[in-house]
């Protein structure tokens, strides 16, 4: 299946190595990517990086993945954002939805998932919708 690749993804998680592994997976399936290691960094660079998606780690030092979310749902970014984590608990995945993630990926995860995850989210993203149905009471 092909998938659309607009724009930039932003990868955002503390452990240096995570950011180059999606880096090499998704810049070699031909996506351009940035990297930072922090909530704040994150935050900071969203309106100069302008990215098309975010990957997001759940756990991280200071402005955890759940409040750099918060903050950037808050501040009207409505990129999709993937958030990245290990714990796969429905209380996680639920608050994940709830704050307004896109959904999420499961670390460790695979090359292939990880690529068919950002295309389909892409494609959703950039979907046409529908105008909103007048429901009509039948007299």
């Amino acid at each position: 299946m092909s998938y659309p690749m607009p724009g930039r993804i932003l990868i955002v998680d503390d452990d240096p190595y995570i950011c180059d592994a999606v880096e090499l997976i998704l810049a070699g399936a031909g996506y351009t990517i940035s990297a930072v290691n922090s909530g704040k960094s994150a935050i900071e660079s969203i309106r100069s990086l302008m990215p098309a998606l975010i990957l997001l780690d759940v756990r991280m030092p200071g402005i955890s993945g759940l409040e750099t979310l918060t903050s950037l749902r808050r501040a009207g970014v409505s990129v999709p954002i993937l958030m990245m984590t290990a714990d796969n608990s429905p209380a996680t995945l639920q608050e994940v939805m709830f704050l307004g993630g896109s959904g999420y990926v499961l670390k460790p995860f695979d090359a292939d998932d990880l690529i068919a995850r950002v295309g389909q989210t892409l494609t959703e993203a950039n979907a046409p919708t529908l105008p909103p149905r007048t429901v009509r009471r039948m007299v």
